[in-house]
């Protein structure tokens, strides 16, 4: 491994498991491997076992929330376990925090012992994260993981006066060469609250899913007419952040032309089940329940519309992009990811003007009565292509050629030796300079 880069990404959950992060860390390593480089993963156990996947080094864990994740904490055995892993692969470059909580805490102190250059990923919106799902106890849930942190890393949360989550961030991001956001309307709430995010680089969408769907689902030619149904789909976790809940009421208000698929699970799944039921919805809403990633974007491929429903929590909302990239117009609840898309997105995205359900569903009506009319044609290739992983993955080698030359950078981190010859960030440091030539810079955002 002498003319690629050896990345190590730490993350929060085993990348077999479900989860938007966990969907992005595994098209990054696809396409850096793509690219000449070797990623490995350092990751808690997959909780449902049968996961071999010898680019992971899965760490024994304990699993929390009823199942639905694993743990690993820090401590001096966990590190030699690591360490003992990771040389046996050879030499790691650079280590990218994938991860907010342990995942990234390991990731720390195996970047100060071995002096390496440091990337972290802001996946979640922590502040967001625990109001929607500790509610009245969020303040006591960031308090303790911020103490965990501070136990692990020595790093601590200073307050600010933006909130708990994002103090949490901050120190989270200290002593990183690079910080990157998933999306511009997070990266400014970042920066608002002082952390110094350096680039902003959506999770793209595999560009092999694209090409064999022609950039269109399979409905292209046979578009629903004034008396077909028109057929949305729903991806996520089914709680209170995502809000299901809110879905289902909506349809129930809209036309009966309106039908809708919808695919996870989670806390709220058997609540949602029996709404459907309530409502008398059984011959138009279906739940799915899990479902692997190629088989959500299959989905999304032939459904009419996709539909989000979250709102001031997603820090990119990863399946409009995929619906996107697909072809598929979308109906989004959160103005930040409609704007996020740019005025070229107009067209293809509509945005519900209020947290009501009953504006949920007036837009719903409104995307429908279009997509019917076929007023509201499938998205471009022009356009999709921008959102392809190959394009991020451009900006994410910019940025670790920038990491690379930080960390190598007389005084900024002289401690740190180097892992490969000069001539290895030279080389990269030419691949970011061709990136922003190109107007493909790491601090912009695609498209």
């Amino acid at each position: 491994m002498t003319d690629g880069l050896h990345i190590c990404f730490f993350t929060d959950q085993h990348p077999r498991t479900l989860g938007g992060a966990q969907a992005s860390v595994l098209l990054q390593r696809t396409f850096l491997e793509r690219a000449g480089h070797t990623v490995t993963i350092v990751a808690p156990q997959d909780p449902a076992g049968g996961s071999d996947d010898p680019g992971v080094v899965a760490l024994p864990a304990l699993t929390v929330a009823r199942g639905q994740y694993s743990a690993v904490l820090p401590s001096r055995r966990t590190d030699a376990r690591v360490d003992s892993a990771l040389e046996a692969r050879g030499p790691v470059d650079v280590v990218h925090l994938q991860g907010d909580f342990w995942g990234a805490w390991l990731g720390k102190r195996y970047a100060a012992r071995h002096r390496l250059p440091l990337v972290l990923t802001t996946h979640t919106n922590v502040d967001a994260s625990f109001r929607a799902v500790a509610g009245p106890a969020a303040g006591l849930g960031l308090r303790t993981v911020a103490a965990w942190q501070r136990q692990a890393t020595g790093d601590r949360a200073r307050r600010s006066g933006h909130g708990s989550g994002y103090d949490y961030l901050r120190a989270l991001a200290s002593g990183a060469d690079a910080v990157v956001a998933p999306s511009g309307h997070f990266a400014a709430r970042l920066r608002e609250a002082g952390l110094p995010v350096t680039a902003v680089i959506p999770t793209g969408v595999h560009d092999d899913d694209v090409a064999a769907s022609g950039g269109r689902g399979p409905r292209q030619d046979d578009r629903p007419g004034q008396d077909d149904q028109v057929r949305l789909v729903w991806l996520g976790r089914f709680s209170a952040e995502k809000r299901p809940l809110e879905l289902i009421e909506a349809i129930a208000a809209t036309d009966r032309h309106i039908e809708a698929d919808l695919y996870g699970t989670g806390t709220l799944f058997d609540r949602a089940r029996r709404q459907v039921r309530a409502l008398g919805l059984t011959d138009r809403v279906r739940l799915h329940g899990a479902v692997d990633h190629t088989e959500a974007l299959r989905a999304i491929a032939s459904a009419d519309l996709l539909v989000q429903t979250s709102r001031g929590f997603e820090t990119q909302g990863m399946t409009v992009y995929e619906a996107l990239a697909l072809g598929v117009p979308t109906v989004v609840c959160d103005r930040a990811i409609a704007d996020e898309l740019g005025g070229d997105a107009a067209p293809w995205v509509w945005c519900a003007e209020g947290p009501e359900p009953g504006a949920l569903a007036q837009v719903l009506d409104s995307a429908a009565r279009a997509v019917r009319a076929q007023d509201g044609p499938r998205v471009p290739r022009s356009f999709s292509t921008g959102l392809l992983q190959s394009a991020q993955t451009e900006r994410l080698l910019a940025v670790y050629a920038e990491a690379l030359g930080t960390s190598q950078a007389p005084g900024a981190a002289a401690h740190r030796p180097q892992s490969r010859p000069a001539a290895l960030s030279a080389r990269y440091s030419s691949a970011r300079r061709g990136a922003r030539s190109s107007g493909n810079a790491s601090t912009t955002s695609a498209p």
